[in-house]
């Protein structure tokens, strides 16, 4: 009963769904408003006030007729004086319940538009620090200095992200400055850069490299998009290339996956003709064995889709798309529900320190 009566506060009740399922067909603030606070597994509720538990929702599912269908004496949908705290507009609770909305849509069409903080709720230090109400005690960091920083906690471990760039960091160790943590893996924040300057980033960024195990110092080969391509087994050396010519040319970088393999295996096919070409004409013929070599040596499109579609799923559910980076290892192999409980990469085994969302077309 003490849960309960501590889940009096809409706004308590709304911060309970940080891993409330993204594909979930009702929100966690329609939930939160018919007096439900989140229990898990999967979609299970329950009510403040009646104690009545709720599962298996569907789509057109209303939350409040749900719960006066199977739950008609609760004082709550009765309307009695039962304690309950509604949300005011404006307060920090409303901030919460709007974050909650957008940890809920991180899919891979909800990339934040460039020059614009992917969480604009969170832009006031306020906001943020409102979010480390449940922070573990025993955290190497205090989160006055992590709001400070730009961040806000997930509700999950000692997560924390970005409101700006949407950089996830996490396994605090004693002694992280959350401002240089910050600059060594997201170094293109524009909130970081506009706070500390491009001088205190350029001192802390470039720690990173040695961190970052074979990859390239640059940051565009740190997006999740060229990471895929890099996992596929690509020549790292020519992917770095095209990523460099495609920025000189257009001044963008690849943000489609299909878009940067189908100019690899271009670029692939260019350089295998110019060698079967130069070594025809030192023999005067071209050998017939080393053309065939060729076409068993280079993957199918199909075989390649098959590949980018084995790559995509999530290693550890087996089910949903990946979208979370980890870093420092780079790899790209769960989604966002399986990162959060990870401490280590299940690839490498490497410690998480932090991640990043791909988003992939």
């Amino acid at each position: 009963m003490s849960t309960r009566s501590g889940m009096r506060r809409e706004g308590e009740r709304l911060r309970t769904f940080c891993s409330w399922p993204a594909d979930a067909p009702v929100t966690s603030g329609d939930l939160a408003k018919a007096g439900f606070f989140f229990l898990g597994p999967d979609d299970k509720v329950q009510c403040f006030c009646c104690g009545g538990i709720l599962r298996c929702w569907v789509h057109g599912d209303s939350p409040a007729a749900e719960h006066k269908r199977h739950f008609p004496a609760c004082s709550f949908i009765l309307g009695r004086a039962v304690g309950n705290v509604p949300l005011q507009v404006g307060s920090s609770d409303s901030v919460d319940g709007q974050l909650l909305s957008q940890l809920q849509r991180m899919t891979m069409e909800d990339q934040g538009t460039a020059g614009q903080a992917v969480y604009p709720e969170m832009e006031g230090e306020d906001s943020r620090l409102t979010t480390f109400h449940n922070w573990p005690t025993e955290a190497s960091v205090q989160p006055d200095v992590l709001a400070r920083a730009g961040f806000f906690y997930t509700g999950h471990g000692d997560n924390v992200k970005c409101f700006y760039c949407d950089g996830g960091l996490r396994n605090w160790e004693p002694g992280d400055d959350p401002w240089q943590e910050h600059a060594k893996w997201f170094p293109r924040c524009e909130f970081l850069i506009q706070s500390r300057g491009q001088e205190y980033i350029i001192n802390y960024s470039s720690l990173s490299s040695d961190m970052v195990g074979g990859l390239a110092a640059s940051s565009a080969m740190l997006s999740p998009v060229v990471q895929t391509v890099l996992q596929m087994g690509f020549e790292a050396n020519l992917v770095e290339s095209l990523v460099q010519t495609k920025y000189l040319l257009t001044g963008q970088h690849y943000t489609s996956v299909s878009d940067l393999v189908t100019d690899v295996l271009q670029a692939e096919e260019e350089d295998r003709q110019r060698g079967l070409q130069t070594r025809g004409n030192s023999r005067h013929y071209s050998d017939p064995h080393l053309l065939l070599s060729g076409r068993v040596k280079d993957p199918s499109p199909e075989e390649l889709l098959r590949q980018l579609q084995e790559e995509r799923t999530c290693k550890v559910c087996m089910d949903k798309q990946v979208s979370i980076v980890f870093i420092p290892c780079g790899h790209l192999v769960v989604c966002g529900d399986c990162a959060a409980s990870l401490r280590h990469c299940p690839i490498c085994r490497a410690v998480i320190r932090g991640s990043v969302r791909a988003f992939m077309s």
